[in-house]
């Protein structure tokens, strides 16, 4: 029997909706024009809540908390309207407009308090990446090529991805059920 004796490496993310991962591949096809290759150009649209690194025996653990999250989180409406690129960060990134920011930096605050694991990484304020590890001639080609955006959607689900390859895939999705938490805790014991 063979063992794997390194930890894999996990994210949990909020996933939006279909159209707006689609809306987001043409942001980042539209980047793709411009400076041709850059980090993250195959990564679906995400935002990022934590990552870190698990045996498979240790998984079972993180799935149990983000089942539990997510039994008492209710969904929230939000919008991303503004498009920016940094030098300091290096990246091309959508942001979320005053109230999303809000509710989904609340929303990020309240899941990484409680989670525990190995190297854990914590994502930064509720963003979704267009282009990130940008050199500074890259980032200059990226004024004024994208549109205004309005990107909207319910923020309902997290979903837990393994990194396979050179890319994270989904493993599994979990829906925000909006329960009181006192009734998830009688599940577990029933």
């Amino acid at each position: 029997m063979e063992m794997n004796l390194e930890r894999a490496k996990y994210s949990i993310v909020i996933h939006p909706s279909l159209e707006v991962r689609t809306i987001l591949k043409k942001l980042k096809d539209t980047l793709a024009d411009k400076v041709v290759w850059y980090s993250s150009r195959n990564s679906e649209a995400h935002i990022t809540v934590i990552e870190f690194e698990a045996f498979e025996s240790e998984l079972k653990a993180a799935i149990d908390y983000v089942k539990s999250f997510c039994y008492s989180e209710k969904h929230l409406n939000v919008s991303f309207n503004k498009i920016v690129s940094s030098y300091s960060s290096k990246c091309v990134v959508a942001l979320p407009d005053r109230a999303s920011g809000k509710g989904l930096n609340g929303l990020l605050q309240r899941f990484r308090k409680g989670f525990k694991g190995v190297n854990l990484i914590f994502g930064s304020g509720a963003h979704m990446s267009i282009g990130r590890k940008l050199k500074y001639g890259q980032i200059d080609l990226t004024e004024n090529i994208f549109p205004e955006s309005d990107l909207n959607f319910k923020c309902d689900k997290i979903a837990v991805r393994k990194f396979s390859g050179k890319q994270y895939k989904v493993i599994y999705e979990f829906e925000f059920l909006n329960k009181p938490s006192a009734g998830y805790q009688f599940l577990l014991f029933q």
